[in-house]
């Protein structure tokens, strides 16, 4: 049996022990998924259990996304938290 699932999202389900933005447990998928779209800049530290963590974001992002991705300082806690309760609001 084959995973018909995209390989982007082999790793979604799996748990992070500790989000040093958020202070707890979160998904790959929130990792993945939480900087508009693209990765936490803090993705290969946090995952580096992953073992292939490197060569996800080299397959799955272009060298332009993945520069911007690391120039940017990654948000603090708060602003974190006060942008996620703003989603959580208007859904």
């Amino acid at each position: 049996m084959t995973d018909s699932k995209p390989d982007i999202e082999n790793h979604d389900k799996e748990i992070h022990w500790h989000c040093p933005r958020l202070g707890g447990e979160v998904p790959f998928r929130y990792c993945r998924t939480t900087n508009e779209g693209m990765p936490c800049a803090r993705i290969e530290v946090c995952w580096e259990t992953l073992p292939d963590v490197r060569t996800f974001l080299e397959k799955h992002y272009n060298l332009e996304e993945l520069q911007a991705l690391w120039s940017k300082p990654p948000k603090d806690k708060i602003v974190s938290l006060f942008d996620l309760i703003q989603k959580a609001k208007n859904q």
